[in-house]
């Protein structure tokens, strides 16, 4: 398995494909493994990268005694130790967090981003939804799909809550680490301005039954130039339930980049 080491952490990545680097950014309580029905889409015309967070996935523990890792610096050390320059960088809940948080640092330096299962601000919603109950050794996924699209796909759900079930993942639920005090910044007031100061082409991708709905098309709004997609009956989910209309969104944002040299 192919690991970045970063001091005694060990951070577990796929890196697959030439030209343009996509890096994909999983949720809370997920892993890179979300991603391999996308990866498989566009690993013929980009090159795509796709990592798991500490305390997820393959990835390590942190110590149980402290903070959760600040995401964007780990995000900062991965684009770093690749030398990824500008990158597409897509997240998905937690993951969106962490690129609207690099997107707010560097204005102009990706050559897309693209949200999904998030907007700002998130003022009387949940911060994020609750974390799948775990049974049996395995997260139960019973909040990010409707109950149909469950029905209809179940195979798509068994791989889900196993690609979520890393012995890494059930330590961290059963030992929760505090969050990191670097990560409030998302929820200040003035996060905003930093959003409005972003110049790289932002793409929002957003189910209309997802909790993030309304949050993500004020987004749309604070962000210059933001595309919103709106995916309709999807859930938090969406870039896996409407995984084609996803992926059209995906293709706008590598429309909009500028293809640098590997």
């Amino acid at each position: 398995m192919p690991y970045l080491s970063v001091g005694e952490t060990d951070i577990f990545y796929t890196d697959h494909g030439d030209g343009q680097p996509v890096v994909l950014l999983h949720g809370r309580s997920a892993s890179a493994a979300c991603w391999d029905w996308h990866i498989e889409r566009l690993r013929d015309r980009c090159r795509v990268i796709a990592f798991d967070s500490v305390n997820h996935g393959h990835s390590s523990n942190s110590p149980r005694d402290e903070p959760e890792p600040d995401r964007l610096d780990e995000l900062e050390t991965v684009l770093a130790v690749l030398e990824i320059e500008r990158p597409v960088l897509i997240g998905q809940s937690q993951g969106a967090i962490t690129t609207l948080r690099w997107g707010a640092r560097h204005p102009d330096r990706a050559a897309a981003l693209v949200i999904t299962g998030m907007g700002w601000p998130l003022a009387g919603l949940p911060t994020l939804p609750p974390r799948a109950p775990l049974r049996d050794g395995l997260f139960v996924e019973s909040k990010n799909f409707p109950p149909d699209f469950a029905a209809a796909h179940p195979e798509i759900l068994r791989r889900y809550s196993l690609l979520r079930s890393t012995a890494t993942q059930v330590e961290a639920t059963l030992h929760p680490r505090p969050a990191d005090p670097a990560t409030h910044e998302f929820f200040e007031e003035d996060f905003g301005e930093r959003l409005a100061a972003i110049r790289s082409p932002v793409h929002i991708a957003v189910g209309d039954l997802d909790f993030a709905y309304q949050p993500a098309c004020r987004l749309s709004e604070i962000i210059p130039g933001a595309r919103l997609t709106v995916l309709k009956g999807a859930e938090h989910s969406a870039y896996l339930q409407s995984l084609d209309e996803f992926l059209g969104v995906v293709d706008d944002a590598l429309a909009s980049a500028k293809t640098p040299t590997r």
